[in-house]
């Protein structure tokens, strides 16, 4: 059986509320480089972890450049 472990740190390093923290990570995504001169897609990203005040945007460019090959 699979358990969903409940975020333990909700409201300290990121929005404890969904509809707070939906509006933070789409801002921080619109903010991002797509980095659309990538013309290979990655076999991996690096990504930091940390509060998304911190590193929220770093980690936003790097999903963000998975963008432009995401299926449809």
């Amino acid at each position: 059986m699979l358990s969903i472990r409940k975020a333990a740190v909700a409201g300290q390093f990121y929005p404890g509320d969904p509809l707070q923290l939906q509006g933070m990570i789409s801002g921080l995504l619109d903010k991002a480089d797509s980095s659309e001169h990538i013309k290979v897609q990655p076999k991996a990203i690096i990504v930091p972890h940390a509060g998304y005040i911190y590193t929220g945007l770093a980690a936003a460019s790097a999903f963000a450049s998975l963008l432009p090959f995401r299926k449809k």
